[in-house]
């Protein structure tokens, strides 16, 4: 079977969080409080999506060992296994303080996952925090996170957000967010160490040197880490767009979007789009519209 230009979900992967509001609930079309992110196209054991490809459901996972060659093109010998995880986070109120481990330091903590890298774009006004101001000693912390009313986002940078706005999180950098609406492109982990209450594992990752603000603050509208990035790409007619022989997933972040490759495909605002290497280009059209192009590094 040859894989078609596009590929869509075939219904939504939403997860509830203490912390998330009636966004995405409302981009997806629906009225549900509570829907804190949206994992799109995931393959991901703990939750991988159904995708619907030429009226066949099947789960990414399979997808990906069956198509590995034709989904990830010039990037497939790199990868073993299906190498990001893309997700719609809504952090209506405070997303506590946490940290990733590198593939290293998760390995040498025994964990049957890698380390994650990820990068945000975000959608709102509002605030991100992301590496220490100065530089903080790890025994110190420790007894400041002992304090009932201590929150470890004082010692943090902050940073004000607007639209389409950029941060790039590399291992063991402490982040943690308010007011967030964020499309987050991550290593295919979710390994995550919240400095309340993971502390054991977070002291053998945490980055405890000061962190300078263009460490972490990507470019507007663009940003890229070791294995991935992203491109915001303004659409007013018609966009001729080049996958670059490797794998691309689409979100709509502004208007709707007709995609023409081999086939004819709608992409609606607040919805991903799956675009395999084997789509060499297309042609995206919108009478005015901000479309994400997120991609493999081969």
């Amino acid at each position: 079977m040859e894989l078609p230009s596009f590929i869509f979900q075939a219904q939504e992967n939403l997860v509830e969080r203490p912390w998330g509001g009636e966004w995405i609930a409302l981009l997806k079309g629906f009225r549900q409080a509570g829907i804190g992110e949206s994992w799109e196209f995931s393959a991901h054991p703990s939750r991988p999506s159904t995708v619907l490809v030429k009226g066949q459901q099947m789960s990414m996972l399979e997808l990906f060992s069956k198509f590995k060659d034709e989904l990830l093109g010039k990037a497939a010998e790199k990868f073993t296994k299906f190498p990001i995880l893309v997700r719609l986070i809504d952090a209506a109120s405070s997303l506590p303080a946490h940290v990733h481990p590198s593939d290293k330091a998760a390995g040498n903590l025994g964990e049957k996952e890698g380390g994650v890298e990820s990068v945000w774009l975000v959608f709102n006004k509002g605030k991100v925090y992301a590496g220490f101001k100065e530089d903080v000693k790890i025994e110190e912390l420790e007894e400041k996170l002992k304090e009932e009313d201590f929150d470890v986002k004082s010692l943090l940078n902050s940073f004000e957000t607007s639209p389409y706005d950029t941060f790039i999180i590399p291992p063991g950098i402490p982040h943690a967010g308010e007011n967030l609406r964020v499309l987050e492109v991550s290593s295919n982990s979710i390994l995550a160490y919240f400095l309340k209450e993971d502390f054991e594992k977070v002291k053998k990752v945490l980055n405890t040197k000061k962190v300078e603000d263009f460490e972490v603050k990507g470019k507007k509208g663009k940003a890229e880490a070791k294995n991935f990035g992203l491109e915001v790409i303004e659409v007013t007619g018609s966009a001729e767009i080049n996958t670059g022989g490797v794998m691309n997933i689409l979100y709509a972040a502004e208007g709707y979007f007709i995609l023409k490759g081999k086939e004819v495909a709608d992409l609606h605002r607040g919805y991903c789009c799956l675009v395999p290497a084997a789509t060499e280009s297309f042609t995206a059209e919108s009478e005015s519209g901000k479309i994400v192009r997120i991609y493999l590094k081969a």
